[in-house]
């Protein structure tokens, strides 16, 4: 049975899933060329093999060349990376989360104007008034 894919990244991990959710499918090669500084071809590849072990990139193979996609969308990821952050570090509460994200003033105002617009369209679904 595949190992369920770890909730987290680490840095070098969710700079190579950036690269395969923009391109859509990247070869190791492809990968290496748009990461950021001078990074060892073997290096990328080591990290590819644990996102592969991890169950968040697959790969299909065109002759010789494995070419690799993400498992799941970046907006899937987001919200299971964002659900382990609230549940370990706030300790469950999404309240939490965002009071501290308002509090360290984190948000512009154009955040906090969006954030408004969304919890009106969420109050209007579950049938409360404004």
């Amino acid at each position: 049975m595949p190992r369920k894919p770890s909730n987290t990244f680490t840095d070098k991990e969710l700079e190579i899933m950036q690269v395969v959710w923009n391109r859509g499918e990247a070869t190791a090669r492809e990968i290496q060329t748009e990461l950021s500084g001078d990074r060892h071809y073997n290096s990328v590849m080591t990290i590819i093999r644990v996102l592969e072990k991890k169950g968040h990139l697959a790969h299909r193979e065109d002759g010789k060349t494995y070419i690799y996609r993400a498992t799941e969308t970046q907006e899937k990821a987001q919200k299971n990376v964002l659900g382990y952050l609230i549940n370990q570090v706030f300790g469950g509460s999404a309240a939490s989360l965002v009071l501290n994200l308002v509090e360290t003033g984190d948000l512009s105002k154009k955040d906090l104007d969006e954030i408004r617009r969304r919890l009106g369209k969420t109050d209007e679904k579950m049938g409360g008034a404004k």
